[in-house]
């Protein structure tokens, strides 16, 4: 499986502003050397030496996931403002001509993992064909209400590819194809919320965003940890600092260091730090990411877990 990241951005969309660029363009110019700038050769190779958020960006698109089966079939998870560019994206692999297919996975309808759906051109096309696995009730209505008249100006019904809904049943195991089946797993959040696990042969894929694990709940994780257990890819909500979360309870969200706990006790072989609070800039995400790889180093005394922080454009092999 291949899964690649086009929205990491919790509660809202954050683009970055053009005062945020100038300023990255300012500390470049005062880390550069004359020797760095000579040619297009030494600028690249100086600007592989600058960290993360010096050079580029997490990303303010809110959660979009595509995951690709050992047959290149397309699966989507959720459908936030990073869907439109996903969408753009995949019109050259058959879906600007009505003969596209892709699985769609849908956590929740919270505003920031929906409302890419009236801007991905790959619905309105007849001939697409979408098959829409969930453990929501009633997601067809949630979807089509974001398109009444006083939301958005076209109808979710003209919308022309063709949508099949599935239930998943929590604990159990749906086939999506002769390849890749599922399973889902509630989580506390306000609204509800489902973790979905992908599994294709021995490879296994959890996407567990909009979560609140606090203090008082990691003493009945049992259950949690046998879901996540030996995950190879665990994309986990850390929307939230540690300190922040003690304050943010009921909020529905998690900490690094939650996270850090729960992957290490399920033996999980690579977190995703994943649904970035919209008040973060990119140099907060670094000291937060950096914060994350401290405490687990204090914690993990076997270095079995690795720690990612997530981006757009973030490609991760399984």
């Amino acid at each position: 499986m291949k899964v690649i990241f086009w929205g990491v951005r919790g509660s809202i969309a954050t683009p970055i502003s053009g005062k945020v660029i100038e300023e990255k363009i300012e500390k470049i110019l005062s880390l550069a050397t004359p020797a760095d700038i000579q040619s297009s050769e030494s600028i690249q190779t100086f600007l592989k030496t600058l960290n993360f958020s010096s050079r580029s960006t997490y990303g303010g698109n809110t959660t979009c996931i595509e995951v690709r089966d050992s047959k290149d079939r397309l699966y989507i998870i959720d459908a936030g403002t990073g869907l439109r560019e996903l969408g753009n994206k995949v019109l050259q692999e058959g879906y600007l001509s009505g003969k596209g297919h892709a699985y769609w996975l849908f956590t929740h309808s919270h505003w920031d993992h929906i409302q890419g759906i009236p801007f991905f051109v790959p619905l309105y096309i007849p001939g697409n064909k979408f098959d829409i696995y969930t453990s929501v009730d009633d997601l067809y209505n949630r979807l089509a209400y974001q398109h009444s008249p006083s939301h958005f100006p076209i109808n979710f019904e003209d919308m022309r590819a063709q949508r099949n809904y599935f239930g998943i049943k929590e604990g159990e195991w749906t086939e999506i194809n002769e390849s890749v089946r599922v399973t889902s797993k509630a989580l506390r959040h306000p609204g509800g919320s489902f973790s979905y696990k992908l599994c294709e042969g021995n490879k296994t894929f959890i996407f567990a965003s909009d979560a609140e694990f606090n203090v008082d709940e990691m003493e009945n994780i049992e259950s949690y940890i046998s879901y996540f257990r030996s995950a190879d890819v665990l994309v986990f909500d850390t929307q939230y600092t540690f300190e922040e979360s003690l304050n943010k309870i009921d909020w529905g969200h998690s900490s690094a260091s939650i996270a850090t706990d729960i992957a290490l006790k399920a033996g999980v072989k690579k977190l995703v730090m994943f649904h970035h609070d919209p008040s973060y800039n990119d140099e907060k995400l670094d000291a937060v990411y950096l914060r994350a790889l401290n405490y687990k180093n204090m914690m993990d005394e076997r270095n079995e877990l690795e720690i990612i922080m997530a981006h757009e454009g973030l490609t991760i092999e399984i």
